[in-house]
């Protein structure tokens, strides 16, 4: 009986217990939801020993990482005549090579490889880790850059009276310097704004980055007046946070499709993939009627590239191939490398070509087929000669024709073009040409990127992270292409695109003007 009354006493307590557990969870919403763990003492507080072994990871991933851009990207080879990027591409080698030697955690490895890739000062190039933490911490606040301010956008409930504010510093550094050294390094090139934007959400966000310090106490602009606030770093669940850091940036989603917008079409395309690839096919089905509108809006927001041919197929269909080549030249009968430049002819990129073209070249059409494959045929014929690329790696551009005012004939009406910060990669060329079209380019400037294009990653050795390289260079481009700036800024919510359609009708298109002069 002693023995049964401690078991019925032992499981009273554990009702109980458990009744007094459920509370709490009622209490806070969800364990899971609400909560990054259970109310528990000393959790906070926990650090994870130092582990050695994250040192020689680091370092065999490092040693790939470099080999990876050492070997297959154009700007790692004298023929290029880039020194810039082979200084670049050696300092942040040794950067790696030192901070792999204090990585003690998987967060220093990480970061460490993050710093390599952002070091090389083109977005294309990146470490994406194959896990993340699943917990972070932040203060209850959301930063977001606006102009030249940094200003709370988001807050937990208790710190809903800091929304709005300006922050001014963080541990007496002033915001704009204390952000270059913590998101700069690792997670934006810093000279771009369009980056600075997209980064600015994750500088009160802690991620266990040994290599910079978290702040104990911010200054802050508020509608009372200046104020300083001690930092209370509260543990989250990453998934939980990523939707409201992705909003905090301010940028737009355009989606897919042509639809009527007024007197005028709207083009939503959010990519220049498969989905992209359909738009065009619309576009040009319906090609009559957008060339005889009064305006035609082509909406880039979110777009982060694929394939600038589908932007080519979208100029073509609104002004006609011959006038489109008459502007911007031919994608195929050129001397300086072909619409998709000049590769570096290792055996690596030259796999890649292969399986671009068994994966993509039913899909993408004769057009495409052709230059991949000829693009194979080039390549494989330098590397069997010794020859680093596989065409010429310097051009004399063709005398350019006199800069045309205005659209070319083809299309009545006026086109807008719409962008975003989020607009990136082939989305940046594809800018470039409806800009030399006479496009009239409003919304938010875009990012940026370098003349070196197709981007392709691998797994590194440990698997805990892929790595990207670049494998082409278009030699007869500028070294840098964008940021492009709008010719008429919109201050709204971008992502808001009733309103946006609103402003676009009412003020873009009177501003844009006419056609041609």
């Amino acid at each position: 009986m002693t023995c049964m009354g401690g078991v019925a006493m032992t499981m009273r307590r554990v009702k109980r217990m458990a009744a007094w557990v459920g509370a709490i969870v009622m209490m806070t919403g969800s364990a899971g939801a609400a909560w990054a763990q259970i109310p528990s003492a000393g959790i906070d507080d926990f650090k994870a020993p130092p582990d050695p072994r994250w040192g020689a990871i680091t370092a065999a991933d490092v040693e790939a990482a470099y080999r990876l851009i050492r070997d297959n990207h154009p700007g790692a080879t004298p023929e290029i005549g880039d020194p810039a990027f082979r200084r670049a591409l050696e300092a942040a080698h040794a950067q790696a090579q030192a901070r792999a030697h204090e990585a003690t955690s998987y967060q220093g490895y990480a970061a460490t490889l993050n710093a390599f890739a952002n070091g090389l000062g083109d977005k294309h190039i990146w470490s994406r880790p194959t896990l993340l933490p699943n917990l972070v911490r932040w203060p209850g606040m959301v930063v977001s850059k606006r102009g030249e301010r940094w200003v709370i956008t988001d807050t937990d409930e208790a710190n809903h009276s800091m929304m709005g504010a300006a922050l001014t510093a963080c541990d007496g550094i002033p915001v704009a310097e204390f952000a270059r050294r913590n998101l700069g390094g690792y997670r934006a090139v810093w000279r771009i704004g369009a980056q600075q934007i997209q980064a600015a959400p994750w500088l009160l966000i802690d991620e266990e980055n040994p290599f910079i310090a978290r702040p104990k106490a911010c200054d802050f602009e508020t509608a009372g007046g200046a104020r300083t606030m001690t930092l209370d770093w509260l543990r989250a669940k990453r998934v939980d946070l990523l939707p409201r850091l992705q909003k905090a940036v301010g940028a737009g989603a355009a989606g897919f499709g042509l639809r009527k917008v007024g007197d005028g079409y709207w083009i939503a395309m959010e990519d220049l993939d498969a989905p992209g690839k359909a738009v065009a096919v619309q576009v040009a089905a319906e090609a009559a009627a957008l060339r005889a509108a009064p305006f035609v809006v082509l909406d880039l927001r979110g777009n982060g590239g694929g394939s600038s041919l589908i932007g080519r197929e979208v100029a073509a269909a609104l002004f006609g191939k011959s006038n489109v080549e008459a502007r911007l030249g031919s994608l195929t009968d050129t001397p300086c490398g072909g619409g998709d430049g000049t590769w570096r002819a290792s055996a690596g990129n030259i796999a890649n070509l292969e399986f671009l073209l068994e994966l993509l070249g039913e899909q993408n059409g004769p057009e495409f087929r052709k230059i991949i494959g000829d693009l194979i045929v080039q390549a494989k014929a330098a590397h069997a000669k010794g020859q680093p690329f596989s065409g010429p790696t310097h051009c004399d551009r063709p005398p350019a024709p006199a800069k045309a005012s205005g659209q070319p004939d083809g299309m009545k009406g006026r086109l807008i073009v719409l962008t975003d910060n989020k607009c990136f990669s082939s989305c940046l060329v594809v800018v470039d040409d409806f800009r030399s079209l006479g496009a009239y380019q409003v919304g938010q400037a875009t990012d940026a990127a370098t003349r070196y294009s197709e981007v392709r990653e691998i797994y590194l050795p440990s698997g805990y992270s892929m790595f990207s390289t670049l494998q082409a260079v278009q030699v007869d481009a500028d070294p840098d292409i964008g940021p492009f700036e709008p010719a008429l800024a919109y201050d709204g919510d971008i992502a808001d695109t009733a309103a946006l359609e609103r402003w676009v009708t009412g003020v873009a298109v009177r501003q844009a003007g006419p056609a041609r002069p």
